[in-house]
């Protein structure tokens, strides 16, 4: 019992610290100090609960260059899945901003992804992840680019913030 309650509190701290990074990263335009501070603790949550998961719960013997890179993996795969999640839960309240949120998040978190877990890519698995990572990157922010257009969105702040001051 003691592993499953630890197993579902790293998971409670993953999930938790992405949706505070999705809310901070999309929302802190319209409220940089609020947002940035659950942006800070969502970081924070997420790349503990990676640093206990992988130092203390599956006890990976890992140098200290090592540890320094899962936090910053860490980071960066957090902020680049809240980029996409957030963009997605918030594009009415900044379409513009989402249009190029979610392009780099889908970089930044499949990078992210490939670090962590050591895929070494041939000269010619890279070329073509490259290119194809940056069709898909571009082809998004074209779609959300006509989809903003095409619903006629205003960059107001969408209806969270109506009649709240913002």
């Amino acid at each position: 019992m003691k592993n499953a309650l630890s197993r579902y509190l790293i998971y409670v701290v993953y999930f938790l610290g992405i949706g505070m990074v999705s809310s901070g990263i999309v929302l802190m335009p319209f409220n940089t100090t609020r947002y940035g501070i659950i942006l800070a603790v969502g970081l924070l949550l997420f790349s503990t609960g990676s640093f206990i998961n992988e130092v203390v719960l599956d006890k990976k013997q890992l140098t200290i260059t090592q540890r320094i890179q899962l936090i910053v993996v860490s980071l960066t795969l957090a902020i680049g899945i809240g980029m996409i999640s957030g963009g997605i839960a918030h594009f009415k309240e900044s379409p513009t901003y989402v249009t190029y949120l979610i392009p780099l998040g889908i970089v930044i978190s499949f990078v992210s992804f490939l670090i962590k877990h050591s895929f070494k890519l041939t000269k010619k698995e890279f070329l073509w992840t490259a290119t194809l990572l940056l069709f898909i990157a571009l082809s998004t922010h074209t779609g959300l680019s006509l989809a903003a257009e095409a619903m006629n969105v205003t960059n107001d702040g969408g209806d969270i913030f109506k009649g709240h001051g913002m």
